[in-house]
């Protein structure tokens, strides 16, 4: 049971009935626990949930399954609590009887916005929201901490529809272009307009010639994002007690080929900016996640900051020894950490990575077998002792270098699936993970509301293609002065809004596609750089621009380091030496995990790595 009050969340969480992994995570010090009732299936097409559904027909429901998931979490914690998650997808039945009555079904899994825009669909699922929320706050509100209703995609508000025209979402574009369009369109683009583009290899949207498919994309997004804040008032208005509300959303770091900007994950600004919204939630980055790299969060955490809210890391990285076989048909062949002594490591830096940027997280045994060796229960243990002490909600990496994503740029990337590499966070971000210096992830718009933002040395845009000249006002303002460093990938710049001028970005950039990678030009007040495609960005130049930029590099190794004002963590696939080098002198630093390393009245650690390794330190400056 918690010491204290927490805010944020440390949670352990199944799709399954792992009632020993819930036994050893009491043992371990949890009393938090995600649950699903579940009426869906999902993208294996097996159901979610090993209990049985709770909405069998039209306003008509058997909460005696949820009951049971209660029941039995209690029966091996009489003390736990719930995180918990609502199935809003469409049930198999519904779809049906959406699609005899009029030929387009609403499935909500596959198609969310064509559900949001389908009366009857909003219809019966909110009226099953509010019976399952009414039922489970009047006979377990004082154990539920959040509630999280779950749609679209995996659950995650992710729409694979490609955009496709209903009438009912035409009416819904219609209503939208009425504040946000000079002229109503008479119908959606269609999809050879939607997937037009002619810049940068056939890449990105041009805002005169493609302004069509540029404004439905964003109506999109936001589609989307009203769908979440609709229900999610909805929930809160039948809490009995406050209750906190939270979602997948806001995807920018990860989505890319056919997903990026088709899946609508564009506004959560949106969703940020709302009270009914606390916060948000995604697995950890998929593309950096092997020993030795570092993940990411899927959500820029700079603006969840910004905004007061807090973020869910779901830690869902595999193991050594998880379950592959989901039924007698369906056996799966990810790939997992190498070994006990890897998993161990990776989830000691998943949870240090969690604790520095002050964000929840929960352990996701999603078939079972994740957190299974007596090595990785204990690694928890200490872990959630940690948590107890160090947990902060709003504490957040001394950061001297900033990336910047911006969702009204990747509105002009064509993710249609013929070219690759449509996210130039990806590879890029990996590449930061090896800085050996800690970095945050922004939204353009926080650029204003940085706070400290003096701090920030390195600023980096892969991906600023639309500069108006607001925008250019705004850098030069915040970032384009005090000798700062900064670095942009091609077509920053080429859009004004209006339209596109491939020589744009010499004129406000000082560089172009064409210059030299990685040599900065003098700006008069500041230092511009061309970063060359994402994909071939290495940590070496990384670190060279840092350096000149005058970041503070804790490591000249290639490896993870970050570190808050408190809090410094190293994590490594490679033995031996390492020196890690503070900014400033430490009256005491000691090692968290293990407790063997102390160092005293020092700005200097030499470590002796012994791979794989995660270390996570206190440190005292008096």
């Amino acid at each position: 049971m918690s010491k204290r009050d927490h805010k944020n969340y440390f949670a352990y969480r199944s799709f399954w009935k792992e009632f020993d992994a819930m036994r050893d995570f009491t043992a371990a010090g949890f009393d938090l626990f995600t649950i699903f009732p579940s009426n869906t299936a999902n993208s294996l097409g097996e159901p979610y949930s090993q209990y049985k559904p709770l909405w069998h027909w039209y306003e008509t429901y058997d909460f005696a399954p949820f009951d049971e998931q209660i029941r039995d979490v209690l029966a091996i914690n009489p003390d736990a609590k719930f995180l918990c998650m609502i199935d809003l997808n469409t049930p198999l039945w519904l779809h049906r009887q959406l699609a005899c009555g009029n030929r387009l079904g609403a499935d909500s899994f596959s198609s969310l916005t064509d559900a949001l825009c389908d009366p009857r669909w909003r219809t019966y699922t909110e009226k099953y929201a509010v019976s399952f929320v009414d039922y489970a706050e009047k006979k377990y509100g004082d154990r539920i901490r959040a509630y999280i209703p779950a749609c679209g995609v995996t659950d995650e508000w992710m729409d694979y529809s490609g955009g496709v025209e209903t009438p009912q979402k035409l009416a819904a574009y219609q209503t939208w272009a009425k504040d946000n369009l000079p002229e109503i369109p008479r119908c959606i683009p269609c999809c050879a307009d939607r997937f037009a583009s002619s810049h940068l290899e056939n890449r990105l949207r041009d805002p005169e010639k493609n302004a069509d498919a540029l404004a439905y994309w964003k109506f999109h997004s936001e589609l989307v994002a009203q769908g979440i804040l609709d229900f999610a008032k909805l929930i809160k208005e039948h809490c009995l007690t406050p209750k906190d509300v939270g979602v997948f959303y806001g995807y920018i770091n990860e989505l890319e080929s056919k997903r990026i900007v088709q899946c609508g994950h564009l506004a959560y600004e949106k969703v940020l900016a709302s009270p009914d919204v606390d916060f948000l939630i995604s697995p950890g980055m998929y593309h950096d996640r092997k020993t030795g790299g570092f993940g990411g969060f899927m959500p820029p955490n700079g603006t969840i900051h910004r905004y007061g809210k807090r973020y869910m890391h779901e830690c869902d990285q595999r193991t050594s020894t998880f379950n592959r076989k989901l039924s007698p048909h369906v056996t799966v062949d990810y790939v997992g950490w190498e070994n006990t002594k890897a998993d161990v490591a990776g989830v000691r830096r998943e949870f240090a990575r969690s604790l520095i940027h002050g964000t929840s997280l929960w352990m996701f045994d999603m078939w079972g077998g994740f957190y299974k060796s007596r090595e990785v229960l204990d690694a928890l243990h200490r872990c959630r002792e940690i948590w107890e002490d160090f947990d902060d909600e709003t504490r957040e990496p001394v950061s001297e270098v900033a990336l910047i994503a911006d969702p009204a740029s990747v509105l002009y990337v064509n993710d249609d699936g013929r070219n690759a590499g449509c996210n130039s966070r990806i590879p890029l971000l990996a590449q930061l993970n090896k800085l050996g210096a800690p970095y945050t992830v922004f939204s353009f718009d926080d650029i204003p509301h940085i706070k400290n933002a003096e701090r920030f040395k390195l600023f980096l845009f892969p991906d600023l293609y639309e500069i108006t000249e607001e925008r250019l006002a705004l850098l030069k303002k915040h970032v384009l002065h005090s000798d700062r460093h900064v670095m942009w990938g091609a077509g920053c710049g080429c859009s004004d809004g209006k339209g596109w001028n491939d020589g744009r970005m010499a004129e406000i950039c000082g560089v172009s596609a064409a210059s030299p990678v990685n040599e900065p030009v003098s700006m008069g007040s500041w230092f511009s750089c061309y970063m060359g495609a994402p994909e071939a960005v290495t940590p070496s130049g990384l670190k060279a621009a840092a350096a000149r930029a005058g970041v503070h590099l804790y490591a000249e190794e290639a490896i993870p380091v970050f570190a808050s004002e408190d809090l410094l963590m190293v994590h490594s696939a490679d033995s031996g030496k390492t020196v890690i080098r503070l900014p400033e002198k430490a009256a005491v630093i000691t090692e968290l995990f293990e407790g063997k390393l102390r160092f005293e009245n020092t700005d200097t650690l030499e470590l002796d790595i012994h791979a794989p390794e995660t270390l996570l330190f206190e440190v005292k400056k008096s």
